[in-house]
């Protein structure tokens, strides 16, 4: 796959963006409307492969009718079991490794995914914080290879069980996206769950690095739902591209915050069609405009990966 240009890249995020200025919780409760708007092209950013043949089975039933592309995260144990989906059903998925970051090995299976033509790579509970120079080996890694990078952040699920059990959410915080996103500009760099509960830090984050992204799967749409807050997330993500003109303060040729946000379901295949909907609640319930709903929905991924929308092939391939 061939790098991603990055002026290119986000002068066109930038061309594509539209004012999302920041609104009243009031005048956003009384003015949203939901959008009749089906997207034309989706794509999930945020998948785990189960391993199975009938997790295999379940995606293809479930998500090809509805043409939705997905970026599955692949352990090295699954991943002949990845590489035959791919190549059985090429338009629907897209092969993300995952690796543990302080495996000794990671490095190796970093570079076995890449050869077996995985375009993105999954971090998660690592021993350290996440911009630990320990890790930059990694991320240095991605960077060359051209390996969209999607990192755990937030709080982390776990078992109740009476073993003790190793690892931290704290380690895991969104700010620390930002060393990472700094330190490798060339690294287009995804966060898990917008950094569930420390969404703030998590969007400040993204509105310095045009490279840093976040999806919002997991608790986090349901819990807004659930106390009727979907529109907090414009006081979240409250900045647009066109107003660093006037604000000094807000990144020139930077993409507006909504941009940021691309889609997810961090769920199994019978999971999809709930979280299209939430998605687009939360869309509505934001006044966020249609071009810009493209984007998230999938042409900003597409971007990232070097997909061509309308063949849904990698354009290396075209």
């Amino acid at each position: 796959m061939s790098k991603l240009n990055r002026r290119e890249f986000f002068s066109n995020s930038a061309k594509f963006a539209a004012a999302t200025s920041a609104l009243t919780l009031s005048t956003q409760a009384a003015n949203a409307q939901p959008v009749q708007h089906t997207p034309e092209f989706i794509i999930d950013s945020h998948i785990h492969c189960y391993g199975t043949e009938e997790w295999v089975n379940d995606m293809v039933r479930i998500y090809r009718p509805k043409k939705v592309m997905a970026c599955c995260l692949t352990w090295m144990k699954d991943m002949e079991l990845m590489k035959d989906a791919i190549k059985s059903y090429p338009d629907l998925f897209i092969g993300y490794g995952r690796v543990t970051p302080d495996d000794p090995n990671a490095v190796r299976e970093i570079e076995t995914f890449k050869k077996n033509g995985f375009v993105g790579m999954k971090f998660h509970s690592p021993q350290r914080n996440w911009d630990d120079p320990l890790y930059f080996q990694l991320y240095r890694l991605c960077e060359e290879y051209g390996l969209h990078t999607l990192f755990h952040t937030g709080i982390s699920s776990h078992r109740i069980k009476d073993e003790p059990q190793w690892g931290s959410s704290s380690r895991m915080r969104p700010m620390y996206l930002d060393t990472i996103c700094r330190l490798f500009p060339r690294l287009t760099v995804q966060g898990a769950h917008l950094g569930n509960p420390w969404y703030d830090e998590a969007a400040e984050a993204a509105r310095w690095n045009p490279n840093l992204f976040f999806d919002v799967t997991g608790s986090t749409l349901l819990k807004f739902i659930k106390l009727g807050r979907l529109d907090r997330m414009s006081e979240i993500l409250w900045w647009s591209s066109d107003e660093a003109e006037d604000n000094p303060h807000t990144l020139k040729g930077g993409p507006g915050a909504w941009e940021h946000i691309p889609f997810g379901t961090d769920e199994a295949p019978t999971g999809l069609e709930a979280n299209i909907e939430r998605f687009q609640k939360m869309l509505d319930a934001n006044n966020v405009p249609v071009p810009v709903r493209d984007k998230m929905w999938g042409l900003t991924i597409a971007e990232i990966l070097g997909i061509d929308p309308k063949t849904r092939k990698f354009k290396r391939q075209s």
